[in-house]
């Protein structure tokens, strides 16, 4: 039986893997296939996929042809390769995570990453007039865009968001879904909580954030989620949902099955 079993497992369905990881080296357990898939886990919820994908390729060959795992090993290349449907079906992870564990300041954080990334992919993609395409290139850099905006649209504007608003407003305006996108990412409520972000020591400032405090601006915080899968969908993004939590599930199986040897 493994001590700190129901440990382990709490410590995975808060999608903590560094804690978790630490719990399982701690009882004899750092070179199992349990700890291999926790450790890449932790790398990949910081965005290293690279480190990420190099951990998983020392899990036992049985273990590879899990499906799960055949999934996870699949999706790091994608995740490495910059493909849109997999980096922001991570990003989407991300906030969810940051809720489920009550950082909210870091969920703000997140918040205006994903606001400014929606952005930068519709600008880009309209730019290049490319289906696909890798949000590594460098034409996603915030100092290319502006450069691009400044030169061959004539728009003036050190914001990046209020620069590809005009760009849009101006050049696709008959385009509705990136008018659905313009309307809810430059929303009030949207703008409060980059408002709150900037007053946090993420952005500018010190103050603290609460439940409460997101409430007030945005009703329930897990409604941030719901728009933005509806920004993701109109874009025709395809979110990978519930990745880690069906991750945790094979985690919690191979657990069960070395706690019942």
């Amino acid at each position: 039986m493994i001590k700190s079993y129901n440990v382990i497992v709490k410590l995975i369905d808060r999608y903590d893997y560094g804690g978790a990881l630490q719990v399982l080296n701690e009882r004899g357990l750092d070179d199992s296939d349990v700890a291999v898939i926790v450790k890449s886990c932790k790398y990949a919820v910081n965005f290293d996929f690279k480190t990420a994908f190099k951990i998983i390729q020392n899990i036992s060959d049985e273990c590879k042809e899990n499906k799960r795992i055949k999934e996870l090993i699949n999706n790091l290349k994608h995740l490495i390769k910059g493909d849109p449907d997999a980096i922001f079906s991570e990003l989407i992870e991300n906030i969810k995570f940051q809720l489920v564990n009550e950082e909210y300041i870091d969920f703000l954080g997140r918040i205006y990453r994903f606001k400014e990334a929606i952005f930068k992919y519709i600008f880009i993609k309209k730019h290049l007039n490319r289906r696909n395409f890798s949000l590594y290139i460098d034409a996603m850099s915030k100092k290319r865009i502006l450069k691009i905006l400044r030169k061959k649209y004539r728009i003036n504007n050190s914001n990046l968001v209020y620069g590809i608003t005009t760009y849009i407003n101006r050049y696709h305006d008959s385009e509705e879904r990136y008018n659905k996108i313009i309307r809810l990412l430059n929303s009030e409520k949207v703008t409060k909580l980059i408002d709150l972000r900037n007053d946090t020591i993420v952005g500018h400032g010190f103050k603290g954030v609460s439940k409460e405090d997101l409430s007030i601006v945005y009703g329930n915080p897990y409604n941030v989620l719901d728009d933005f899968k509806y920004c993701l969908k109109l874009l025709d993004i395809k979110i990978n949902e519930y990745k880690y939590s069906k991750i945790n599930d094979q985690i919690k199986k191979m657990l069960d099955k070395i706690n019942n040897s």
